[in-house]
């Protein structure tokens, strides 16, 4: 499992978005073992800027690919140009 942020499109139609995914590393121990790793305490930080994460010791957890259908519909109310 991993963390990871990505943008969705808002222009109408079928999109491929890949997101690139990390995780909090481990001790020696829980590498070596392979056991399921440390997870954040408060996962907001995950989507909080870069400068929060670089506190963090990270890993990657490799790519994600999504394949999304986007209707736009009430966009405008949240502010989100065509």
């Amino acid at each position: 499992s991993g963390y990871g942020v990505c943008h969705v499109p808002s222009a109408p139609g079928c999109h491929r978005v890949t997101c690139v995914t990390w995780r909090p590393r481990g001790t020696w121990g829980q590498r070596l073992l392979g056991t399921g790793g440390p997870q954040l305490r408060v996962p907001e930080v995950a989507v909080a800027g870069a400068g929060d994460r670089f506190r963090l010791r990270t890993e990657s957890a490799g790519t994600v690919t999504l394949e999304l259908g986007v209707l736009p519909r009430n966009m405008g109310t949240f502010g989100v140009a065509l």
